[in-house]
């Protein structure tokens, strides 16, 4: 055959191509010239759209500028100040480095760059029409750049038509700033749509600021902070108490040395650190920077620098893990404390405002802190940051906030130094302080009580067994019966003596010495009506634990049953001993307060 069947693509439907991998849609484009910006060492930027970024996106930032030689080039692909060579690619440190967006957008919109420097006496406009450069002269501007994006996609047809509503657009740009602004919290950010304000940013001096900026005080007054080094990663920032939960996972928000990043080994991270204590479906708020060396990761993994790759992924989910976990364990402490590592040296955590608690992680250093740095019987307190700084009243992505209060309640209360009013409706436990009133659910206390006991006892070295004078039998239907029988050993390891007595009965000889012997029979006939098709087999720690909830679940105290106060007394300071005590193990609150304010303005004080 003559005809070549083969053929190079002609440059500009090349780079209409690279478009379309770097700015999916109008967000993308925000995401990529902020990112631009914050590299340039911008101290303030300023973001404007208008129909969700389609007709319009300029940003606008104080930083270093281009001269006119710099801004030629930037427009072109592959044009990058921020690496020299393929070795510079094994350990980025900024944000940008691909040298593609500049020269992406260009190619699918009407461009204007405007840019000057500090030491020049004037700036540079440059006009680019789908990706060739139309003008460059000279321009009266404060040092920094301005980057205006008009007609997004308007020589691409196919990709303008899969854009979606205005609205729907609009929330993705605000949610990419939103991402961005947490990051970089020391940097001053406002964003208009169609001329009106969605937030307006100032420069805060903490992250707990930036998150009552964005978020909410409501939200901000809830979440706790966590600092942790591990061996080959740092693990810290903020996460909601576990009484606060989400429908979605949208408040979950994960970096990694600065970047804003969707990694699904993060995701599972928080997910199981939130294990027991938020109900199944239901997600916290986090806000999670992970600080690696720069050559651990790999960020040039996804055109859109979106994806990660960890170069030990152990250590990285070792240190957040523990990082939560630990945090989530004791809810009380409004105090800063010292943590012994391995090797003697004390590590202080501190919340003062201003400190780099929940700060942008650096990279950190090749000597970390080993991952031990904590024992079981001590369990890590942090606390969150001081927000006296935070300003009055902002729209945040819609949300309002009011100013804190100059102190912040503990969010997990001391339950037996409250004064115990009694019970309502055999089931809730009525306790008062001088803040207001708070009711506490029997039954979910106990069940987290029952439920640490067992895992604890599980962990070193099995659940103790209590005999039984008289073993009983315990006939099986002949549905239920091939599940049991060939459960027994697992029946064994979560504490009961059991073993076949015929076809279809097992003999009960010892049940978990924590609920006595008195209901052994009774809570395994519970645990046995509760068996799956599988019958209780089930892999790894996890599967134990769910059949740990399942016997603390069977074994605690029911609504309904009144409770004398010495039985009050002692579920409380047994509570009070628990760690993760605000909530059962299937996520559910243990305890509702009713402040005192809420209760004095319904009756009109």
């Amino acid at each position: 055959m003559s005809d070549r069947l083969i053929h190079i693509l002609p440059e500009q439907v090349a780079s209409q191509i690279a478009a379309g991998e770097v700015v999916e849609r109008p967000a993308s484009a925000v995401k990529e010239l902020v990112e631009n910006s914050l590299d340039a060492g911008a101290h303030t930027i300023g973001i404007e759209i208008e129909r969700g970024g389609a007709a319009l996106i300029a940003v606008t930032d104080d930083g270093c500028g281009m001269n006119r030689e710099d801004a030629i080039l930037s427009i072109r692909r592959h044009a990058t100040s921020k690496i020299r060579g393929a070795a510079d690619l094994e350990a980025i440190r900024t944000l940008g480095f691909r040298g593609e967006a500049l020269a992406a957008i260009a190619s699918v919109s009407h461009l204007r760059l405007f840019t000057r420097r500090s030491d020049q006496a004037h700036g540079h406009e440059l006009v680019v029409d789908g990706g060739n450069l139309a003008d460059a002269r000279e321009c009266a501007m404060a040092a920094g750049a301005r980057v205006e994006v008009r007609d997004l996609f308007f020589n691409t047809p196919a990709r303008l038509k899969f854009l979606k509503t205005v609205a729907t657009e609009q929330g993705a740009v605000a949610e990419a700033v939103q991402r961005l602004a947490l990051a970089n919290w020391k940097i001053a950010f406002r964003l208009l749509a169609d001329g009106r304000c969605v937030f307006d940013l100032p420069r805060a001096t903490a992250l707990l600021e930036r998150v009552r900026q964005l978020l909410g005080s409501k939200l901000a007054d809830k979440m706790l902070a966590f600092d942790v080094r591990g061996a080959g990663a740092h693990a810290h920032g903020l996460a909601t108490a576990s009484q606060e939960s989400f429908a979605s996972p949208r408040m979950v928000f994960t970096f990694v040395n600065g970047r804003g990043v969707r990694d699904k080994l993060l995701s599972r991270v928080v997910s199981q650190a939130y294990q027991t204590l938020v109900p199944r479906g239901r997600h916290p708020a986090v806000v999670l920077f992970i600080g690696v060396r720069a050559e651990d990761v790999d960020v040039n993994v996804h055109p859109m620098k979106t994806e990660v790759r960890f170069r030990n992924a152990g250590a990285v989910f070792e240190a957040t893990y523990r990082a939560l976990r630990d945090r989530l364990a004791d809810q009380t402490s409004p105090q800063p404390i010292s943590i012994e590592t391995d090797g003697g040296a004390a590590a202080t955590v501190r919340a003062a405002a201003g400190t780099c608690v929940g700060s942008p992680p650096a990279p950190a250093p090749a000597a970390i802190v080993p991952a031990t740095a904590t024992s079981d019987s001590r369990p890590l307190r942090l606390v969150a940051d001081s927000a006296a700084s935070a300003p009055a009243a902002q729209r945040a992505l819609g949300l309002g906030f009011s100013r804190p209060e100059p102190e912040m309640e503990a969010l997990a209360p001391r339950y037996s130094e409250l004064r115990v009013l009694g019970q309502a409706f055999a089931g809730y436990i009525v306790l008062e302080d001088d803040a207001g009133l708070m009711l506490v659910d029997q039954h979910a206390a106990h069940e987290r009580v029952t439920f640490e006991r067992l895992r604890a006892e599980l962990r070193n070295g099995g659940i103790r067994t209590q005999a039984m004078l008289v073993p009983q039998s315990i006939e099986l239907s002949a549905s239920r019966a091939a599940n049991v029988l060939g459960s027994l050993a697992e029946l064994r390891a979560i504490g009961f003596e059991v073993e076949q007595f015929g076809a279809a009965t097992i003999l009960l000889k010892g049940s978990p010495a924590v609920f006595g012997v008195s209901g052994g029979a009774r809570l395994l006939s519970d645990m046995i009506e509760s068996i799956g098709q599988s019958g209780f087999r089930q892999a790894g720690e996890s599967g134990f634990e769910e059949m740990l909830k399942q016997l603390a679940c069977h074994g605690s105290v029911r609504v309904g049953r009144a409770l004398e106060k010495r039985e009050i007394r002692e579920l409380l300071v047994d509570l009070d001993s628990t760690a993760f005590k605000t909530n059962c193990p299937h996520g559910r609150p243990v305890h509702i307060r009713f402040p005192r304010g809420q209760i004095e303005r319904m009756f009109r004080r």
